[in-house]
């Protein structure tokens, strides 16, 4: 449709400039250009934020009007502003959250939180089909929290985890030392909670969990696949105190927000060359962020640009890492990548390597870096980290001020 939208837009120039009148034109609608077609919705692109709002402000019925009546049915205009460097620095991992119509609630919502206001409830779920960014926009939350790391950072586990540390308690009779790590007055976030359909003893201390933290000043926040009536075997009482808090979905991107999210993975040619292409594969591709990710790296051919996902140089991540656990596990760093064994040095090398493949190294990458240690020392050393860490509240502590 985005050729439709063009044709439409050359020809409508004459008529736009007579009714706006010569000077408002040029200073206004002339730079104006055409991005997407979709839906009814005509998105125009402006060169800047400031040009956008006054379009908006000042000319939309004009160009509704207009557009409408060359293309010949009933179209809405939205504005939106070329921001480069915005979209330079999302790249693909972004730093912050594409926002669009999809997600604009739930991170208005999470924005308002922290910032001490009185909210209603201090109990929020955000749900949405796997893809469309609900971790992400978790993780970026989290990150703005943070003051001072040791108190301000948010609590975190996604359902899997709680489920090992929970069996783990259970088995040694320290479930309330467990209830007790969740209910203190941090932030709490319970990503992947769907995964709790069908596990009735978890799901009652979860309500336990939620009923101790209902007094707190500090948020709960859920992610879940499904909204909790669409939870299979969830038990009422649960369900029940999900529903009175804030729940709110998460959908798939929008236009924009489809177009904002190819600009950041192709980089600045999204704006010389290749920019025809990027924005014919948003109005082509309509579907989740990974499914994007996907159908731009086939158009390209499998070649990625150099910064993609920071891994030109991965040994700088590595060395960041690196210093970062040499520092907080008090370990020489010269010690890491070397031979010698111990209690203390050995768990840091096993958080050193669990934090490189969370950050995207991959298994031969870390073992290279660790002393030429093999792709199957570093799985071991990542999987050993994940049984520790259901048993330790310390543990899951350091993991947290170090993420």
């Amino acid at each position: 449709m985005l050729p439709v939208l063009e044709e439409s837009w050359t020809r409508v120039q004459d008529a736009l400039r007579q009714r706006a009148g010569a000077a408002a034109y040029e200073a206004w609608l002339a730079e104006l250009r055409p991005v997407l077609l979709e839906r009814g919705t005509a998105y125009l692109e402006a060169k800047n934020r400031l040009a956008a709002d006054r379009v908006r402000a000042m000319f939309r019925p004009l160009l509704e009007d207009v557009l409408s009546a060359d293309i010949g049915t009933k179209l809405v205009v939205e504005l939106q502003a070329n921001e480069p460097a915005r979209f330079d620095a999302l790249e693909v991992s972004p730093q912050q959250p594409v926002v669009d119509d999809g997600n604009r609630t739930a991170w208005l919502v999470l924005k308002s939180l922290g910032g001490g206001r009185p909210l209603p409830s201090n109990l929020f779920l955000f749900h949405g089909q796997s893809g469309v960014g609900k971790t992400f926009l978790l993780k970026w939350w989290r990150e703005r929290l943070v003051v001072h790391p040791r108190t301000d950072r948010a609590l975190w586990f996604d359902l899997p985890a709680l489920l090992k540390a929970f069996q783990s308690a259970h088995h040694d009779g320290r479930v309330d030392q467990l209830r007790e790590e969740l209910c203190q007055d941090r932030a709490l976030v319970i990503d992947e909670l769907h995964r709790i359909a069908g596990k009735p003893k978890l799901q009652a201390f979860v309500l336990a969990v939620l009923k101790a933290r209902q007094e707190f000043t500090q948020p709960t926040v859920l992610a879940s696949r499904w909204h909790p009536s669409e939870v299979r075997d969830l038990d009422p009482a649960l369900a029940s105190s999900l529903l009175a808090g804030f729940v709110a979905s998460i959908e798939r991107p929008g236009p924009l927000g489809r177009l904002r999210y190819l600009r950041a993975l192709e980089g600045t040619p999204s704006r010389n060359g290749r920019a025809g292409h990027v924005e014919s594969l948003a109005q082509q591709v309509q579907g989740t962020f990974p499914e994007l990710r996907a159908a731009w790296a086939k158009a390209r051919g499998g070649s990625l640009p150099p910064k993609y996902l920071e891994l030109i140089d991965p040994r700088s991540v590595f060395t960041r890492l690196r210093d970062r656990v040499a520092d907080k596990c008090a370990v020489p760093v010269q010690e890491l990548p070397g031979k010698r064994q111990g209690r203390t040095i050995s768990r840091a090398r096993k958080v050193l390597a669990y934090l490189c493949l969370q950050n995207g190294l991959s298994g031969s990458e870390v073992g290279r870096f660790l002393g030429g240690r093999t792709r199957a020392a570093v799985s071991y050393m990542a999987l050993s980290l994940q049984q520790e860490l259901t048993e330790s509240a310390d543990l899951r502590q350091l993991i947290e001020e170090l993420t």
